[in-house]
C-alpha cells in the first residue's frame, strides 16, 4: 500500500526503519561515476538530519565538497526494509555533538578515541526519500507471490511511499 508522509510523520517513519539498519551505503556521484562506501548511521535527530563519524582524511571528510548532494541507501534484506535518502552533506565541528554521538563501536574506527583529531562529524540534511517495508515474514512474501502469479495480479509489496523531510 502506498503512503506518502511529509514533516513530522515522515521523520517518525524514517528513523523507525533506518536507525534499526544502522549502516548505509553512502553515494555520491562524481567525475562521471557513482560511487558508494559503507557508513555507520549514528544517529537520526529530531529534525531527519542522519549524522555519521568520518575522517578528515578521506574524501567525504576532508570538507572540501560542502553542500554536497548524496543518497544514503539502506537496506535490510531478511526484513524486506528498503530506503533510499536525498540530502546535502557537510561537515560539522561541534565538540558537544561529537561527545553526544560517540559510543564504544566507534572506536573501532577511531583508535585514538574521540579526541582523535582526524575524527570529524558529518551531517547529512535530508531532502526526501523512498521507502518499502514489507515485513512480513518470508513464507507471507513468497505465497504473496505465487498467488499473483497464478491469478495474473501484482503480489502485495507491503508499504511503500516516500517522505518529504524538508
Amino acid at each position: 500500500m502506498e503512503k506518502d508522509l511529509q514533516n513530522t510523520e515522515a521523520i517518525k517513519k524514517l528513523k523507525s526503519l533506518a536507525e534499526d539498519i544502522r549502516f548505509c551505503m553512502y553515494t555520491t556521484y562524481a567525475n562521471e561515476k557513482i560511487e558508494s562506501r559503507p557508513m555507520t548511521t549514528q544517529q537520526i535527530d529530531e529534525d531527519g538530519n542522519v549524522w555519521f563519524f568520518t575522517s578528515r582524511n578521506t574524501d567525504i571528510g576532508d570538507g572540501s565538497h560542502p553542500g554536497e548532494p548524496v543518497t544514503l541507501i539502506y537496506s535490510e534484506p531478511k526484513n524486506n526494509t528498503y530506503i533510499s535518502v536525498s540530502g546535502k552533506a557537510e561537515i560539522v565541528e561541534d565538540e558537544a555533538k561529537k561527545e553526544e554521538l560517540w559510543n564504544p563501536m566507534s572506536k573501532a574506527w577511531f583508535p585514538a578515541g574521540k579526541e582523535d583529531p582526524n575524527l570529524v562529524l558529518l551531517k547529512v540534511t535530508t531532502g526526501e526519500a523512498a521507502y518499502w517495508d514489507a515485513t512480513s515474514s518470508k513464507m507471507v512474501v513468497f505465497f504473496s507471490m505465487v498467488k499473483a502469479v497464478l491469478t495474473g495480479t501484482t503480489p502485495d509489496g507491503g508499504d511503500h511511499g516516500k517522505l518529504d523531510l524538508a
